[in-house]
């Protein structure tokens, strides 16, 4: 099966303490491609809850667009503002409780999708989301 490796690398700044303690780091995916990123919230770069979301949301959005391909529905456009909550669990630990998906799909003007077919379509995509498979939140599918 194939692996899909990041490198991540941290050098501390400053004082290393529990109150003062820099977490910015770089994730390296491709030897052409990083992204910087850092704690949560922090307003600038970002965060593993932001990206545990945009992770979801891409896998969705590729298999949703796999699947208006398969049946000759033309997508002219896809977007999503996911959100991912952060909530305490039953034990009193941070988790990510529920993702939120808000997908916008505009279709040609040739190929019309009803709202029931829309939504079968992103029950379908869920489903087939490897991504999906392997979380254990709860996941909210909000069609804009």
């Amino acid at each position: 099966m194939p692996e899909h490796a990041v490198k991540i690398s941290w050098i501390k700044q400053g004082e290393f303490s529990h109150e003062s303690i820099n977490r910015n780091h770089i994730i390296q995916f491709e030897e052409s491609c990083s992204l910087q990123a850092a704690g949560a919230n922090n307003g600038k770069v970002s965060d593993p809850e932001q990206m545990f979301a945009a992770s979801l949301s891409s896998c969705h959005m590729q298999t949703f667009l796999i699947l208006a391909s398969k049946k000759r529905l033309v997508v002219e456009s896809y977007e999503d503002e996911a959100v991912a909550v952060l909530e305490k669990n039953a034990e009193g630990l941070f988790h990510v409780s529920r993702v939120i998906l808000n997908p916008k799909v505009t279709f040609s003007a040739d190929t019309p999708v009803s709202k029931e077919a829309l939504g079968k379509m992103h029950e379908k995509s869920h489903r087939h989301c490897f991504i999906a498979n392997s979380i254990n939140c709860e996941v909210k599918i909000e069609e804009q």
